[in-house]
């Protein structure tokens, strides 16, 4: 598990010099586990030679699925900026946010923003603006984000009309099942929107290629 203490993230630029240690933890590109699988197979049919063969058989079918898990992040206090008494002047946030329950139980009614597009990830209420001057219990990159399933599948066939030239067919579908993978939240404590999400991934995107070689 790598861990550092200084990272690019929000959180970055305070850190509790009378207990150095609470600051470490998981590596903002810590991610668990990836697995990607790939494969490719030459459909079985029309395989005698002829016009049926030239038109409809050699078709190949290839793929590649990615699943992997997200990446850390923390909750920090957003509206009151250096809540600890920091004073850095840097990051205009100085505090995590406390925690007061349980992140992953069932939402709060409360979290309810019905005009926000984005699904709510974690349960609102499980946090709450830290005491004064203090830089908050939940801690730096105490959630991550959720994991995110990929596959990207292409049909392809090469066509041979001579000796020396080739013409190569391909349709090419990227996250096929257009499933929607969030990227980014929002993680500050008592703001609009409060660990809904605000980014997704990529979603279906099909296209066509032909190519020649001679």
């Amino acid at each position: 598990m790598p861990l550092n203490r200084q990272t690019d993230n929000v959180d970055s630029n305070f850190v509790n010099s009378y207990d150095v240690h609470k600051n470490y933890a998981s590596s903002n590109y810590d991610q668990r586990h990836i697995l990607t699988m790939s494969w490719i197979y030459e459909l079985p049919f029309f395989a005698h030679k002829g016009l049926t063969q030239t038109f409809l058989g050699g078709w190949q079918v290839a793929g590649i699925m990615t699943s992997q898990s997200g990446v850390p992040f923390s909750v920090v206090d957003g509206p009151s900026g250096d809540n600890a008494g920091v004073a850095d002047g840097t990051s205009g946030i100085g505090s995590y946010a406390d925690r007061i329950g349980d992140p992953h139980a069932t939402a709060d009614p409360r979290c309810s923003e019905p005009n926000t597009k984005g699904a709510l990830l974690f349960n609102c209420a499980a946090y709450a603006l830290p005491q004064g001057l203090t830089f908050g219990d939940s801690g730096r990159n105490s959630l991550n984000h959720p994991h995110r399933t990929n596959f990207d599948m292409s049909v392809f066939k090469v066509f041979k009309p001579t000796e020396k030239l080739a013409v190569q067919f391909r349709a090419e579908a990227f996250n096929i099942f257009n499933h929607t993978r969030w990227s980014g939240l929002n993680s500050a404590v008592n703001t609009p929107s409060f660990l809904y999400a605000t980014s997704a991934h990529m979603p279906r995107v099909l296209q066509f290629a032909l190519r020649v070689t001679f």
